[in-house]
């Protein structure tokens, strides 16, 4: 897989590999929209699908971990697209426009961690939290919200 996929190469700052040997390509988060936008110019916007986002609140590092989990097929190999953000200012721009499919994902992510996902309207607080821990203006899984 990683031949097929060394396009990315250039937007990449460095791979890892975790459990179960999935290949992470850690990239900077304004060249997130690149990377996805180079995957639909080379491998075709129906070769690949977001499974799923995952925000990590990483309080000690004053930063926020979000983790692409992208399924290329036809192989069905999983990889991750990961980039971090500043706690304090948790913006990246949205894909939603490029793949309508990480709609569910961006907004989980901002209801839940308050990332803001620049440009994608659906955005609002409670999409899966309560109404009550919405009026407090917490977000439940950071470190430091006390929900």
């Amino acid at each position: 897989m990683s031949s097929r996929l060394d396009f990315l190469s250039p937007f990449t700052l460095e791979t890892q590999v975790v459990k179960p040997g999935r290949k992470v390509y850690v990239v900077k988060p304004e060249d997130l929209r690149n990377v996805f936008s180079k995957m639909i110019e080379v491998l075709g916007d129906s070769s690949f699908y977001v499974s799923t986002i995952i925000g990590t609140d990483l309080k000690d590092e004053g930063r926020i971990r979000l983790d692409y989990y992208v399924v290329v097929l036809p192989e069905e190999e999983t990889v991750v697209f990961r980039t971090f953000i500043p706690r304090d200012n948790p913006t990246v721009d949205s894909l939603i426009d490029l793949i309508p499919g990480v709609l569910p994902g961006e907004c989980e992510t901002h209801d839940l961690l308050g990332v803001v996902f620049k440009g994608n309207p659906f955005l609002k607080r409670g999409f899966f939290v309560p109404s009550d821990v919405v009026e407090q203006g917490k977000y439940p899984l950071r470190k430091d919200s006390g929900v």
